[in-house]
């Protein structure tokens, strides 16, 4: 029997991704910025946020461009190994959506972010039963993730000297508060602390890129493992 997938289950899932967008906003105007200071239009930064859809690659990706670093090996391990966890949120998550059958689930899954994965899983926890809920909580964060990245592309592109602002310590910025959300026990330093050994250890033989992709991929394994 198929859940049902319906437009009173979409507007439940829209509030929440409404409360959401804020900071979301915030996030892709923090992206935006950093985009016009690696050299990226604002249709190329656009076109970034569409099909990557993900703060924490499109924000590395970044990094490797202004390090010079950028091949298309480099990009493409190092959006993998940023989105790796995604292969996690399916799994936990396919229990519920599968029920709303092949193409409702999939269509869904193209707007799953960490904020919206989180809250419908908890709505799903609650008694949700609407799988519209997802897609729902989706196009919120989607509308708010590229007016944010349009709108700080376009401040960063007529800044005179970003640098003189500060803003080129917009990525390790976010990159240090987004870390610092995520460690909530001294547990949760280990892997922290591999991934930064990893790509120090990497870096300096390997160049920046392949520092980030070691930091990535030994960082993630030792917190699989524990």
């Amino acid at each position: 029997m198929t859940a049902p997938f319906s437009a009173a289950g979409f507007r439940r899932g829209a509030r929440v991704g409404l409360a959401l967008s804020a900071a979301i906003f915030i996030y892709g105007l923090a992206f935006g910025l950093v985009a016009a200071q690696a050299g990226l239009s604002w249709a190329w930064a656009l076109a970034m946020s569409v099909t990557v859809f993900s703060g924490s690659a499109q924000l590395a990706a970044l990094s490797l461009i202004q390090a010079g670093e950028a091949t298309l090996m480099t990009l493409a391990a190092t959006v993998l190994v940023m989105n790796a966890r995604y292969l996690l949120f399916g799994a936990a998550i396919q229990p519920w959506l599968s029920q709303a059958g092949p193409l409702r689930a999939f269509s869904s899954l193209l707007l799953i972010g960490d904020a919206n994965w989180i809250a419908t899983m908890r709505a799903a926890e609650k008694g949700e039963a609407d799988r519209a809920f997802l897609i729902g909580t989706g196009v919120p964060l989607v509308g708010a993730w590229l007016g944010g990245t349009l709108v700080g592309v376009i401040f960063g592109a007529v800044l005179p000297d970003p640098r003189a602002f500060g803003a080129d310590l917009a990525l390790p910025a976010f990159a240090a508060a987004m870390m610092a959300a995520m460690v909530r026990s001294r547990a949760a330093l280990v892997p922290v602390a591999v991934g930064a050994g990893a790509a120090l250890a990497v870096g300096p033989f390997a160049g920046p890129g392949w520092g980030i992709v070691a930091a990535g991929l030994a960082g993630g394994a030792v917190a699989a493992l524990t």
